[in-house]
């Protein structure tokens, strides 16, 4: 019994690694892909702005010699894994299905859906709509009239930037946490196996990798991302009773 179950995860992790490695191949090619546009959409997304831009005015700025190779390429990499939660959508479904009920399959659809083509949405609104928004109402109400106000632009793209992250880091945790719950990975006090581990790596990685701007929020907003991805997991109906989870738990 132990050697089957040990069988079918290990066959498990084959199909998930298979899952990753094309991923990450996918990745890639949106990396080449995006990188061949990323100075035109930074320019359009400023020209879009509240902020005038051109040589007549000196609001906006790039100070650092590095400021803009580092607005580039953080966007390219940001915009490839929006461009790849759908995809990674489609696979994690496919290598999901056969084993959930149709109630989990319900349940797997519906996060899915939230953390993978609703979220990106909701990324292209804060570009389009929130940010613009934030910076006029800034430029209204948050300096002194008659005062030339300068925005150094790889501060003003950074806070976007942070934001689309936190998002992608939300989806990713959601996604993973809800994963090892919907497959049997509880055990019967309710703790999920390497929780701590998926919560302490999002974390991490949210403090390490947000830009300067975020300093003093960092582990704020990477608490509140983690605590609100477990919670959308414990949402995740069980394939498996306690008891069965932990007699396959200690099996592994």
């Amino acid at each position: 019994m132990d050697s089957a179950n040990s069988g079918t995860i290990a066959h498990h992790l084959v199909e998930l690694n298979v899952i990753l490695r094309k991923t990450a191949l996918a990745f890639c090619i949106f990396c080449l892909f995006w990188s061949f546009s990323a100075n035109q959409i930074i320019s359009m997304w400023l020209e879009a702005g509240p902020l005038p831009i051109g040589p007549n005015n000196e609001n906006l700025s790039v100070y650092g010699p590095f400021d803009w190779i580092q607005m580039r390429w953080g966007l390219v990499i940001l915009i490839s894994m929006v461009t790849l939660l759908p995809v990674f959508s489609i696979q994690i479904y496919s290598f999901a299905k056969p084993g959930l009920y149709p109630r989990e399959r319900n349940w797997l659809t519906a996060l899915l859906f939230i953390t993978t083509s609703l979220v990106p949405l909701i990324i292209v609104a804060i570009w389009a709509i929130g940010l613009p928004a934030l910076f006029e109402f800034s430029s209204s109400y948050g300096t002194p009239e008659g005062t030339l106000t300068r925005y150094d632009a790889a501060s003003v793209f950074s806070i976007g930037l942070g934001i689309t992250w936190v998002l992608v880091i939300w989806s990713v945790t959601t996604i993973a946490l809800s994963l090892t719950r919907i497959f049997g990975m509880v055990t019967s006090s309710g703790k999920i196996r390497f929780r701590n581990r998926f919560l302490a790596i999002s974390a991490g990685t949210l403090v390490l990798t947000l830009p300067v701007e975020y300093d003093g929020l960092k582990l704020l907003i990477a608490f509140i991302t983690c605590f609100l991805a477990d919670v959308i997991s414990r949402t995740s109906p069980m394939k498996f009773a306690p008891l069965q989870a932990d007699a396959q738990i200690e099996s592994v």
